[in-house]
């Protein structure tokens, strides 16, 4: 059931059933007796009887027309009699979108009186059943049709009636559901209307919101960092504004007074698209607008589920800039209209006929010009075009109109807002400035690689992410979100790190430090290698340069001159081109021991001397006459012949 859903209807449809089920076990007393059923209790009476609208309810008509709806009718629980359907139609038309709002909920806070009935009957492939029969688990389409004219509604005089379908088990209804229906005897006064989309979020969305949004009379508000390359080449063809990155909650920047985070959602906008950007305003307040328009937006548009303005003069204002200062335009969509379109789910049988009600009341207001914006929260089914959008663009009192044109009016109305509108749902300073931070940090890391990081723009967007205007709904979410997106960047930016040991040694007095780089980023990073000794024991005397690829260590050495011997703390930072710190620095500990280099060497050098006049010495013994040896006379030897000697 959906409007008779009260304790009194549900002990009432208990009633219906019970007395249903004794008129079938009496008809069949006489050939064979039912087994026993157990009746429903009052928790299952709201499925004694399932029913739904098969499609849409009409959402107009007219005295030439017919009037008809398809109701699908079954009986889960239990055998019933005596039922049928009706077609009823208020006798007094509904004059606000409260009012529609307040008869589909309940269509009994309306008086109603029927146009068309018909009984229920399931189909039966042996014997013909009786008129409103329905065994259980049988279920069937019933067509309930009010011919031209049936309606009895003023054949001069265009309004906003309600319709609803009734389901009645003997003579108490268990089921109802209503919808508004726009009675067009003559044309509706005209009304200009602007659609405007935003699309933003995760792929699917993305991609949801884009095909309910295909309608190119309809105005794209996009997130480009959040679309494919694909789908950013097709808005060529549409009319198109960026959204800052993540689709920024603008104004909780503005009352933050943070506007580097601004800054920082545009620039990565920016770098993938060239469009003019339109700031998305949760308060339409002086603040807000005055920060869009110095960062460059075309305008600022007020979100229709927080930022609604009593009494609008128009749907495209000026405000009065307190300074002297002329602001960006200042869209205003219609509230009850947006929220209209963007809260029913396209499933709801109502769903196109309220949006199309909505509208035909706002041009009998006389407000001529409308701008609807479902925002970010819009319900889409994700199959299709929106087929509330396209009725409403497609009504005969309707003239669609591009924001572009909504902008360039020349006699727009001015406008006194607020200097600032505190709101709870503000993100506070702190995570402000955190999150320009941790983006800060972040780009630094993405100058130093070598090509796009994945990691690094993942990173990005969820710290984004974070702080979008989506999450004004939920404060605790977006702080689960923000403390996920810091740990995140947190641990992108400690990819690139310096990880020799804690203390190194030099034994010379001049050298290379070993530093060791490991890179866990995805893409290969160059930096430049920074040591900075805090005495002057030890001085640096290069930065050298590497290039160190992904997932992988390299050990840089640093050149480096000793003046004596003690030990030194020196820092190491790794940084990019322009001189920006990459990494954290580290403390490093260096043992300098030049003095025992130089001992050595000394000893070295005196061994060497001493072998040197060494040997110097032998030679010029050598060379002496008296160390010669002189040769011995020849002297006869006994025996020896002259031959011989």
């Amino acid at each position: 059931m959906k409007a008779v859903s009260t304790p009194w209807s549900r002990l009432a449809s208990v009633a219906v059933v019970a007395i249903v089920c004794g008129v079938v076990g009496a008809g069949v007393a006489g050939a064979a007796a039912l087994p026993e059923r157990e009746l429903p209790s009052a928790e299952q009476v709201d499925v004694a009887v399932d029913a739904a609208i098969v499609g849409q309810f009409p959402a107009t008509a007219d005295p030439d027309t017919r009037t008809g709806v398809l109701v699908n009718v079954g009986a889960p629980l239990t055998d019933l009699a005596k039922v049928s359907t009706t077609l009823s139609v208020t006798d007094a038309p509904l004059e606000s979108a409260a009012a529609i709002e307040a008869f589909v909920e309940d269509p009994r806070s309306a008086a109603s009186r029927p146009v068309a009935e018909t009984a229920v009957t399931a189909s039966s492939s042996s014997l013909p059943l009786p008129p409103g029969t329905l065994p259980v688990g049988s279920s069937t389409t019933v067509a309930l049709s009010a011919a031209a004219g049936a309606l009895d509604l003023p054949a001069d005089e265009w309004g906003v009636y309600g319709l609803t379908v009734s389901v009645t088990v003997g003579d108490t209804v268990v089921w109802s559901e209503a919808s508004p229906l726009t009675w067009q005897p003559e044309l509706v006064p005209s009304l200009n209307v602007t659609v405007v989309a935003s699309v933003t979020g995760p792929p699917a969305r993305v991609e949801s919101l884009l095909a309910a949004a295909s309608d190119e009379r309809v105005t794209l508000l996009v997130d480009p960092s959040a679309l494919t390359a694909g789908q950013r080449l097709a808005l060529d063809r549409r009319e198109a504004y960026a959204l800052p990155a993540g689709n920024l909650d603008v104004t909780s920047v503005a009352h933050a007074k943070v506007p580097t985070l601004l800054d920082a959602a545009l620039a990565e906008s920016h770098r993938y698209t060239t469009l003019p950007w339109l700031a998305v305003a949760a308060a339409a307040d002086d603040a807000t607008v005055a920060l869009a328009t110095t960062a460059g937006a075309v305008a600022t548009m007020a979100d229709a589920r927080w930022a609604s303005v009593k009494s609008p003069v128009a749907s495209v204002v000026t405000a009065e800039a307190p300074d002297e200062v002329a602001f960006a335009p200042v869209v205003l969509p219609d509230v009850e209209l947006s929220l209209a379109l963007a809260t029913q789910p396209p499933a709801q049988a109502s769903a196109t006929a309220r949006v199309l009600a909505v509208a035909a009341l706002c041009a009998g207001n006389g407000d001529g010009s409308v701008v609807v914006a479902p925002g970010d929260g819009w319900i889409v089914d994700g199959t299709g075009p929106s087929r509330a959008v396209e009725a409403l663009l497609d009504a005969p009192f309707v003239t669609p109109r591009p924001l572009t044109a909504a902008l360039s009016d020349a006699d727009r109305p001015s406008l006194d807002l607020p200097a600032t509108t505190a709101k709870r749902d503000d993100a506070t300073a702190d995570q402000a400035v955190g999150a320009v931070s941790a983006l800060d940090r972040l780009s630094v890391m993405g100058t130093a690689a070598d090509a796009p990081s994945a990691m690094v723009a993942d990173a990005r967007r969820a710290m984004l992410g974070a702080m979008s205007l989506s999450n004004r709904a939920d404060p605790d979410r977006r702080q689960t979100e923000f403390t996920a997106a810091i740990e995140q960047a947190n641990a992108v930016i400690g990819s690139v790190t310096v990880t020799s040991g804690n203390t190194l040694h030099l034994v010379s007095s001049s050298g290379e430090v070993p530093v060791t780089v490991r890179n866990d980023l995805d893409v290969p990073v160059t930096v430049r290698v920074a040591m900075m000794s805090r005495s002057p024991i030890l001085v640096t005397k290069a930065q050298p340069t590497a290039t160190v690829e992904a997932g992988t260590e390299v050990t840089v050495l640093v050149p480096v001159t000793a003046v004596s011997n003690g030990d030194v703390n020196a820092t190491v930072a790794l940084r990019n081109e322009e001189g920006q710190t990459v990494a954290v620095a580290e403390t490093l500990r260096v043992k300098v021991r030049a003095q025992w280099g130089n001992a050595a060497t000394g000893l070295f050098t005196a061994a060497l001397a001493v072998l040197l006049i060494a040997g110097i010495v032998r030679t010029a013994r050598r060379g002496r006459k008296d160390t010669r040896v002189r040769p011995a006379d020849p002297t006869r030897v006994a025996g020896a012949s002259d031959v011989d000697l």
